[in-house]
């Protein structure tokens, strides 16, 4: 395959610019900052989000962001492919560079009705979370995107919601966003929880499939200092520009905006918020991370890149083999009640209901959900969890325990992709409700992957020790069934089948 080829213009195309839109055939993937000049010529490098994907020919021009000038244009061929090059998700979705630095769906581009579909979700939570008390009010690009321009921003992928809370403490907080998430639940809405300060209720669109979200914020002031998880804290904004929220008109819906909606977008975006900059990111100074996590944890480790790649799955796979599962159902007693956790799309779910069980499947990406409920099964049903998020972990695990039977919990490279907070929260589970000849069995990679990227948990790797040490003063007993090799790229990868049982009293390792 041909090297990528550099983005490079002429140095007087930009003079003067400090800023560029990147277009692919009229498409905005890239927004970024015009590096230093070399020998009368600009080297842009491409993200690595974006070089990825990188094959086919398209018409590249570069674009002055403040007038939206086009500045340079030639036509690129990657990889040594002629075909127009395709920059869309599984869905068929455009794609742009987004403040995390990866590729995300945006709207411009679409016909489908998606953002007045946006705009109803967010309509539907706003009068839900009045209901509840709370008088919310629209932040982000929404906010900025209104202001600034009459409408909403063409990149922006959600619709973002904040409330000033009456609260200060950690845990009044926590408490208040889980009375929130109930309310939300109990109207049938979708709630993922991100931390304790912030939720996301989920829609989907006419055929089941995730499409769009309404992020809920909690805001609140310390003294002086107003804080805003997951990145916002600092001085210079009071209550009075808060709240009370006074309505917005967002692309003919009525809205709550910020009392002063100016004085939220300097406080969030700087004072050059009327300066458009699709690249923004918000500032995110260690001592801000540490403190939101140490308040309200950070329970959305690894999703993304589990919805990016279910999204795009071309078709039912398990995470392993089929016959370490195969293994694990002649293990089976007749008629078992099985829990798999972390069941991606179903595949091993539907072949263990196939043997004969009752198997309830739950995991915490939206995309693997939805391509799990395509397939019709009475045996099998699925639902949300969030591994990350004790209170739900437990809550499931009681849930499961009254209704008095004896449940097996399985996981197909589960645990290897999970954090250690995670699987604290999954073994503290198992002690509650494993209970008669109900056990665990897990099959996970005990090498490091020949790709490891810690960005990506299906790379990542779980030794038995680990797991053993993790395991340690528990009422559980650890036991490796067998161990194996599997192809790894070039080489091979490690693997274990380990099985976990609830013993009477805590399980204390010998020190070495």
């Amino acid at each position: 395959m041909e090297a990528v080829p550099d983005l490079v213009i002429a140095e007087v195309a930009v003079r003067e610019v400090t800023r560029v839109d990147v277009r692919f055939d009229g498409h905005r993937v890239w927004t970024t900052t015009v590096p230093a000049a070399r020998d009368g010529h600009v080297h842009f490098e491409w993200p690595a989000a974006l070089r990825a994907r990188l094959v086919g020919s398209t018409r590249v021009s570069v674009h002055d962001v403040v007038s939206g000038a086009e500045l340079a244009a030639r036509e690129m061929r990657f990889a040594g492919v002629d075909e127009r090059l395709e920059l869309v998700d599984g869905r068929g979705r455009l794609l742009a560079m987004n403040k995390w630095d990866t590729l995300g769906a945006v709207n411009d581009g679409r016909g489908d009705g998606v953002r007045q579909r946006m705009l109803v979700s967010a309509r539907r939570v706003v009068d839900l979370l009045r209901r509840g008390g709370w008088d919310p009010f629209v932040v982000g690009g929404a906010l900025l995107g209104v202001v600034r321009e009459g409408r909403m921003l063409a990149h922006d992928d959600d619709i973002d919601l904040a409330f000033l809370s009456a609260h200060s403490d950690p845990s009044d907080l926590a408490l208040e966003s889980t009375r929130m998430e109930r309310l939300l639940r109990g109207e049938g809405l979708t709630v993922v929880r991100h931390s304790l300060a912030h939720i996301a209720v989920h829609f989907t669109d006419d055929a089941g499939l995730p499409e769009h979200y309404i992020d809920v914020f909690t805001g609140f002031f310390r003294g002086r200092t107003y804080h805003q998880p997951f990145a916002l804290r600092g001085e210079g904004i009071a209550a009075a520009d808060l709240v009370p929220p006074v309505a917005l008109d967002i692309e003919g819906t009525s809205l709550p905006a910020p009392a002063v909606p100016e004085a939220w977008l300097a406080f969030a975006y700087g004072p050059s918020w009327r300066v458009p900059d699709a690249s923004f990111h918000f500032p995110d100074p260690p001592s801000t991370v540490l403190r939101f996590d140490g308040w309200f944890g950070s329970f959305n480790h690894g999703r993304d890149a589990w919805e990016e790649h279910y999204l795009a799955a071309s078709g039912p796979q398990g995470e392993g083999s089929a016959e370490e599962v195969d293994a694990f159902i002649a293990a089976l007693p007749p008629g078992a009640c099985v829990l798999d956790v972390g069941c991606g799309d179903g595949t091993w779910a539907r072949r263990i209901a196939a043997a004969g069980h009752t198997v309830l499947g739950v995991d915490y990406s939206l995309e693997a959900l939805a391509l799990a409920g395509r397939f019709d099964d009475d045996a099998v049903r699925y639902r949300f969890l969030n591994l990350n998020d004790r209170s739900a972990v437990l809550a499931l695990g009681a849930e499961l325990l009254a209704e008095g039977r004896e449940w097996v919990v399985f996981g197909s490279h589960l645990l290897q992709s999970m954090t250690a907070d995670g699987r604290h929260n999954l073994l503290m589970m198992l002690e509650l409700m494993l209970r008669g000849s109900g056990f665990a069995h897990f099959i996970d990679d005990t090498d490091i992957a020949h790709d490891y990227d810690a960005t990506l948990p299906r790379t990542w790797h779980m030794p038995t020790a680990w797991l053993e040490q993790e395991a340690r003063g528990r009422r559980l007993a650890i036991r490796v069934l067998r161990r194996g090799m599997r192809p790894d790229g070039t080489g091979t990868r490690g693997t274990a089948a380990v099985r976990v049982d609830r013993t009477d009293a805590p399980l204390f390792l010998e020190e070495t």
